[in-house]
């Protein structure tokens, strides 16, 4: 996920079922030309041991450039992927993430990963959406993946142009008909669609997948592998709540400060964490939401968290009735209990100190990193 699942978020959801996680999307060139953008997503003594298995994800469309850029992380994971999920305009322009399966009519990727399988000494596997020309080219792509060296797919059952308002269900069926295809020869993870651990369990039961990847549900919630909010609950939310998950996830931040590596950017991906942690409130309490986009210290993110708490407590919060409502906000078929007015992050309204500090970073290569699509 772009700038979302960097080292302090993957321990948080390692406490919680989670069995594999992948880094961010990483940008090979930058990542092989730029030490500060390499500093960002890569400590140089590799991650802790609790942060096993993981797989370094990449971006890209040059098979050297890519090779280079997994060549230095290689012996510090258990495997790497190429992105080729992503629906971002920006991934248009680079070349990257879903559009470059349709480049050359998929020669593209397929001799990437002819390439980087034979010349790497981990796993290479691809993440994969439905190709928009149809079910039957994106089954022949992946087949030829397969062919070609892949040692895993993960296929979000979406189209590139399935994103924001168009995001739609995840179709379940193509995904069963890639496991019936190369299912055995290699694992095939399912994505999109899942909100609980009752889904996880359709999902399962309907594609055959070797198991389940999460993004937008995980990210809002956590401990979203674990019986909470399911059908044996009524519902109710039984894990801990949105406040106790941002506050964990700050105390991961202070022990990974963003200045030591492995954090991607750092405060403004703490802020992008904390809107998603406590959308509900932040989507009532305005003036909360205003702090956020001002957060640059951990003083002032843990004030964030302490003035919800505050409300809570005034207010009588009840933690078994909180659900996902980041999550849903693209998906009609679950609002029909939501009806916030606003529902997107206005990373703008950050104060112009903020913007000029982040304007300099390079790893806004990507441009778009906190946009709303975070199923990639």
């Amino acid at each position: 996920m772009v700038d979302a699942s960097e080292l302090p978020y993957r321990l948080l959801t390692r406490r919680y079922n989670t069995t594999l996680c992948f880094t961010p999307m990483i940008h090979a060139r930058m990542f092989t030309e730029k030490a500060g953008y390499r500093r960002k997503f890569w400590r140089a003594c590799g991650m802790p041991a609790e942060d096993r298995p993981l797989i370094a994800q990449f971006a890209g469309h040059d098979k050297d450039v890519l090779l280079a850029a997994m060549k230095i992380v290689e012996k510090d994971v258990d495997g790497v992927d190429v992105n080729c999920g992503c629906p971002q305009n920006i991934a248009k322009r680079g070349r990257y993430g879903a559009y470059l399966m349709e480049e050359e009519g998929g020669d593209r990727i397929v001799e990437i990963v002819r390439h980087l399988s034979a010349n790497l000494n981990v796993p290479v596997s691809v993440k994969l959406r439905i190709l928009p020309s149809g079910v039957e080219d994106s089954l022949v792509l992946y087949k030829r993946l397969v062919d070609a060296g892949a040692s895993m797919l993960t296929i979000h059952g979406r189209t590139r142009n399935q994103k924001q308002l168009l995001t739609g269900e995840s179709d379940w069926e193509t995904i069963r008909k890639v496991v019936e295809l190369v299912g055995d020869r290699v694992p095939v993870l399912s994505n999109g669609g899942i909100s609980n651990m009752d889904d996880v369990r359709r999902c399962l039961e309907v594609t055959g997948a070797d198991g389940i990847m999460s993004s937008e549900g995980v990210l809002e919630y956590p401990p979203l592998f674990t019986e909470t909010n399911v059908e044996s609950t009524n519902y109710k939310r039984t894990g801990p709540g949105r406040v106790q998950m941002a506050h964990d996830y700050l105390e991961l931040c202070k022990q990974y400060p963003p200045d030591d590596g492995g954090q991607g950017t750092g405060y403004k991906c703490i802020r992008a964490h904390l809107h998603r942690y406590l959308h509900a409130d932040l989507q009532r309490h305005t003036e909360v939401r205003d702090v956020v986009t001002k957060v640059h210290t951990m003083e002032a993110a843990e004030n964030v968290v302490n003035m919800i708490r505050e409300i809570h407590d005034k207010n009588g919060h009840d933690v078994s009735e909180e659900k996902l409502t980041w999550y849903i906000r693209h998906r009609s078929e679950l609002k029909e209990n939501y009806s916030d007015e606003e529902d997107d992050f206005v990373e703008e309204k950050k104060d112009t100190t903020v913007q000029e500090e982040e304007e300099e970073r390079p790893c806004d290569v990507f441009g778009e990193v906190c946009a709303d699509d975070g199923d990639y």
